[in-house]
C-alpha cells in the first residue's frame, strides 16, 4: 500500500510538472491546433469513433466532460485521477468556457495537431453549465464532428442491454452474448420521433459551424475510409488508426427483441418502417 501511494505521488509529480511546463512555455507547446467535439448520442458509435482518434499519434479525444454534476469525465489517464479537484469541478460550473479554455483547450505538445471532446444532446442542459453550448456554437475555429446513428431501434436495444449487463463497451473484439428483450411500442415511438427531432435542431444550431457528418453505420462498416475523411477535416496527417472497442452483438434485431414481429407490423406503413429491415 506504502509502495502503491509513493508511485501514486511520483506520477502525480510528473503529471504536474510537465503539464506546468508546457503551460509556462518551459517545454516545447503550442495552442495552436484543431478544436473539436464529438456531438451526438449514447450508444451511437462515440466510443469507437474516439478510440479510433486516441490511436492517433497527433489527436487527443476526452470522453464526456459534461456528463456528470459532480466530476470532469476526462476518460483518459492521468487526468481523471489529477484533475478531479472542487475547485476545477466549481469551475466547469460557473464559468465552462472558462473551464475549456484554461483546462482542455491549453497548450499541448508541439506534435498534437487536434483537440476535443464528446458531448451528447442532453449534456449540460438543466444547470449552471448550459452557457456552453453558445460558447461552443459561437467558436468559429471549432469543428464540429455530427455523428448520427440512422438506426434508432438498434439505439434502444443497445442502451436497454448495457443497463441490463452492465456491459458498455466491447475491448476485446470477441462477440457477447447478448439478452432478448421487449420493447414498448409507446417508447419507441417516443425514441424514433426524439431522435429525429434532435439530429436536426443540433444541425439548425450548428449551421453556421464548421461540421462534419459522420455516419456509425458507415463508419463502423468503413472506417478506414471514413477516418481518412475525419482525419482531413481535423487537418492531421494521415495515420492508419485502430479501433479500441468493438461491436458487442452481431444478432438479428428479430432475435434481440421479444416482441420484433409486433412491432414491426405496427410501424409498417410509416417512416420508421426502415429500422426494422433486418
Amino acid at each position: 500500500m506504502a509502495r502503491e501511494k509513493r508511485d501514486t505521488l511520483k506520477d502525480l509529480g510528473r503529471f504536474y510538472l510537465r503539464t506546468q511546463a508546457l503551460k509556462l512555455g518551459l517545454a516545447d507547446g503550442h495552442s495552436d491546433y484543431c478544436r473539436f467535439i464529438i456531438l451526438g448520442t449514447a450508444r451511437s458509435g462515440s466510443n469507437f469513433l474516439r478510440g479510433l482518434l486516441n490511436s492517433h499519434t497527433q489527436i487527443v479525444a476526452f470522453g464526456e466532460l459534461f456528463r456528470s454534476h459532480d466530476s470532469i469525465g476526462w476518460e483518459l489517464p492521468p487526468y481523471d485521477t489529477y484533475l478531479q479537484s472542487r475547485r476545477l469541478i466549481s469551475l466547469m460550473h460557473s464559468n465552462p468556457g472558462g473551464f475549456l479554455e484554461k483546462k482542455v483547450f491549453t497548450r499541448f505538445p508541439r506534435h498534437i495537431a487536434a483537440v476535443g471532446f464528446k458531448i451528447f444532446y442532453y449534456h449540460a442542459q438543466d444547470d449552471s453549465r448550459t452557457g456552453v453550448w453558445a460558447y461552443l456554437r459561437d467558436r468559429k475555429d471549432l469543428r464540429i464532428i455530427h455523428l448520427k446513428r440512422h438506426n434508432t431501434l438498434r439505439v434502444i436495444i443497445s442502451l436497454k442491454k448495457a443497463f441490463v449487463t452492465n456491459r458498455w463497451t466491447n475491448t476485446t473484439g470477441i462477440e457477447e452474448g447478448s439478452p432478448v428483450l421487449p420493447l414498448d411500442y409507446e417508447e419507441c415511438l417516443e425514441a424514433f420521433t426524439w431522435a429525429q427531432e434532435t439530429k436536426r435542431r443540433y444541425d439548425t444550431y450548428f449551421k453556421d459551424s464548421n461540421k462534419l457528418d459522420v455516419c456509425y453505420e458507415t463508419l463502423s462498416s468503413h472506417y478506414e475510409r471514413e477516418m481518412k475523411r475525419v482525419q482531413e477535416f481535423l487537418g492531421t496527417d494521415f495515420e492508419a488508426v485502430k479501433p479500441a472497442t468493438f461491436r458487442q452483438a452481431h444478432q438479428p434485431l428479430s432475435q434481440t427483441i421479444s416482441n420484433y414481429w409486433e412491432l414491426k407490423e405496427r410501424f409498417t406503413g410509416t417512416p420508421w418502417e426502415v429500422f426494422f429491415e433486418d
